[in-house]
């Protein structure tokens, strides 16, 4: 960051996603899923890259669809680093303006994030550490 100045995209993660994930993507993971060098795990499944648009908090953001791209992209690229998958493309904003019309619910979103992860983990060996949030409330 030259300056300390922050990207656009930045800057709206920072405003609308860093007060519970942290800054850099480090959260208390019993809490709310941690992203860093996680959340572009999901992007393995397409199941999973739909998730993290339907995602109630970032279904019913304010920010407009080109802007949650970004935003998305930046989570995924920057702060989840090396967990994105070799090739994937970044969120373009009709596909995010048409994902966020259909937003989980609370009540299948533990079950559904339970799902995802332990297919991520089985299948395409995302660490165990992306099990952290809802692991304790597991059937």
């Amino acid at each position: 960051m030259p300056g300390g100045e922050f990207s656009a995209p930045q800057r709206d993660y920072i405003l609308a996603c860093a007060g519970c994930h942290g800054i850099q993507g480090f959260s208390n993971p019993n809490l709310v899923p941690s992203l860093q060098g996680l959340v572009g795990y999901f992007l393995e499944l397409p199941e999973g890259r739909a998730y993290l648009s339907r995602l109630p908090n970032v279904a019913f953001s304010t920010l407009s669809d080109e802007r949650l791209a970004a935003v998305l992209n930046y989570m995924v690229f920057e702060i989840g680093g090396a967990s994105a998958p070799v090739g994937t493309r970044p969120y373009a904003a009709a596909e995010v303006g048409e994902l966020r019309k259909q937003p989980l619910t609370e009540v299948a979103l533990s079950a559904y994030r339970r799902q995802l992860v332990e297919t991520l983990i089985l299948r395409y060996q995302a660490p165990v550490t992306l099990r952290g949030y809802g692991a304790t409330t597991a059937p």
